[in-house]
């Protein structure tokens, strides 16, 4: 039987190592860096080696995914969520260039049940970025959505997928680093079926459950993450 450990969104903290552990698969949804509250660069940028460096113990035990809080500071984004780093983005940049070659992407499949991303895919955006995915199972969505990410970045972005006025992820058109629980609830690409998206991106208090979602940004609060068994 094969364990996933699946962390919700980081943003600097390192109670991640409360819940670690080797004889899983630990899959982290993203989000690495922009604080809620402050924390010094230094600080920043060794909590972030030093998951990097869990990737590089474990390789086959560690899944990092990215999240908005990532994407905003690669090389050729000119987009910035709330809290960006204005004075230490070129440092961030330079960290994740840097480690690039030991993040996944932005889509993990867990059997042909569970597909991990840190927002969610939406009908509206898959239909929109890669037509031919929409009906895909899991482990094939991951490869398109995957294969998007190394191709054409910029479907992942905020700006060209939302509605007008849209200012916090509220649009069903939203990509899977950006939309929020409602839209994503009333999109989801999974609604009529039995695979389960797991998400972060959006705070709760403690792991949340739907029918067709599960939601896992609770650090700030708890150190809880959600585990998923598959023989």
């Amino acid at each position: 039987m094969t364990t996933y450990n699946i962390i919700g969104d980081i943003h600097g903290r390192t109670n991640w190592k409360e819940l670690v552990d080797k004889t899983y698969i630990n899959i982290f949804v993203g989000d690495f860096f922009d604080p809620y509250t402050w924390i010094p660069y230094a600080d920043l940028r060794r909590n972030f080696l030093e998951i990097i460096a869990f990737k590089h113990k474990f390789p086959d035990n560690v899944i990092l995914l990215y999240g908005n809080h990532d994407y905003e500071y690669l090389p050729g984004i000119f987009e910035e969520s709330n809290r960006y780093d204005a004075l230490n983005a070129k440092k961030i940049t330079e960290l994740l260039t840097d480690n690039a070659s030991s993040f996944y992407g932005v889509a993990y499949a867990i059997g042909e049940r569970y597909l991990v991303t840190h927002a969610g895919l939406t009908r509206p955006w898959v239909m929109k970025y890669i037509p031919e995915a929409v009906d895909f199972l899991p482990s094939k969505m991951e490869e398109a959505v995957n294969t998007l990410w190394l191709n054409d970045k910029l479907a992942f972005g905020f700006s060209g997928n939302g509605d007008f006025g849209d200012y916090n992820g509220e649009s069903i058109g939203h990509s899977p680093l950006w939309v929020r629980p409602t839209s994503f609830g009333k999109a989801n690409v999974y609604s009529q079926t039995d695979v389960i998206q797991v998400v972060g991106h959006t705070k709760v208090k403690t792991i949340t459950e739907t029918d067709n979602a599960i939601f896992v940004d609770c650090l700030g609060v708890s150190t809880e993450s959600k585990k998923i068994s598959l023989d």
